[in-house]
């Protein structure tokens, strides 16, 4: 019996180089109140109420009447809100307001 090499493809193509992430962030696309939402595990409410929109500080684009997100720039916010939020912890007085 005759031994056979394994069939391998014969066209032989250049390596895949990963593509380069531009510093545009206008290439990433807008998400939705409800995606955004769902990538922050936020309440969905902190999203689609202009109030709360706004007494937090969440960054948006207003498009026509439509309101939608950049996850990157979600990100950021996150962080810099918890950073906030953890600050003021530490600055408010031991005992709390009752004590």
């Amino acid at each position: 019996m005759k031994k056979t090499k394994p069939r391998t493809n014969s066209r032989t193509y250049p390596p895949q180089r990963p593509r380069a992430r531009s510093a545009d962030p206008s290439d990433e696309p807008l998400v939705s109140a409800e995606q955004a939402s769902a990538a922050l595990n936020l309440p969905l409410y902190y999203f689609i109420d202009t109030r709360k929109r706004a007494e937090l500080g969440i960054p948006y684009y207003s498009i026509n009447r439509m309101v939608r997100y950049r996850i990157r720039e979600l990100h950021k916010w996150q962080v810099r809100y918890a950073a906030e939020q953890a600050q003021r912890l530490k600055d408010a007085e031991p005992g709390g307001a009752h004590a």
